[in-house]
């Protein structure tokens, strides 16, 4: 991931998002798991492991005058936390197993720090006129997602079946992320990097 010098030149009007980067090894065992998956047959879209990402908040398509406030409410709200653990584990699927939508490997558990971190955003954030998150919070990292309804659910059973062992990391900084949809994918680039605390 190529980093931005300094705070980085904010674009103009950019699809925008939020979030903590996981490490490569945990994306590497993502990617063997939706390997041993695309045999089931079902019409999945899957992410592309490197564009894995632990998201904190979506914004959507925020225009570039406000771009700049958005990174300062994130290094306000990220000021007072420190770097904590976070422990992928486990998978699962939204909204159900039997009617699958989404693909997701989760969290073995949620950290304080990191539901602190996310309400401080969220604070921070609707400050500066963005709307909170009508759901619940509730952290994972999106694997796939189901176009049509054929074999899906026998797809969301393989992937509860086969599961993801724990891994653990340490989470040091948030990004400030553009997100740019091209046929192949969507292109990540951090707009702004925020360090968290050192312990």
């Amino acid at each position: 991931m190529n980093r931005p010098s300094g705070k980085g030149n904010i674009s103009d009007g950019v699809r925008t998002f939020i979030c903590i980067e996981i490490p490569g090894s945990v994306k590497e065992r993502i990617g063997a798991l939706q390997q041993s998956l695309r045999g089931i047959g079902a019409q999945a879209s899957w992410v592309k492991p490197e564009n894995i990402h632990l998201t904190l908040k979506f914004l959507g398509d925020v225009d570039g005058s406000r771009l700049g406030r958005v990174r300062d409410a994130v290094e306000r709200a990220s000021g007072s936390t420190s770097h904590f653990q976070v422990t992928v584990g486990g998978a699962g699927c939204f909204p159900s197993p039997g009617s699958p939508r989404v693909l997701w490997v989760g969290l073995a558990g949620m950290p304080e720090e990191l539901s602190k971190l996310h309400r401080q955003i969220e604070d921070s954030l609707a400050r500066e006129g963005f709307p909170r998150e009508a759901k619940r919070f509730s952290p994972h990292l999106t694997i796939a997602r189901l176009r049509a309804p054929q074999n899906g659910a026998r797809l969301a059973e393989a992937l509860m079946n086969t599961g993801f062992g724990p891994e653990a990391f340490e989470a040091r900084e948030v990004i400030v992320m553009r997100s740019d949809l091209n046929p192949s994918g969507s292109i990540y680039t951090p707009q702004a990097i925020i360090p968290l605390n050192a312990l």
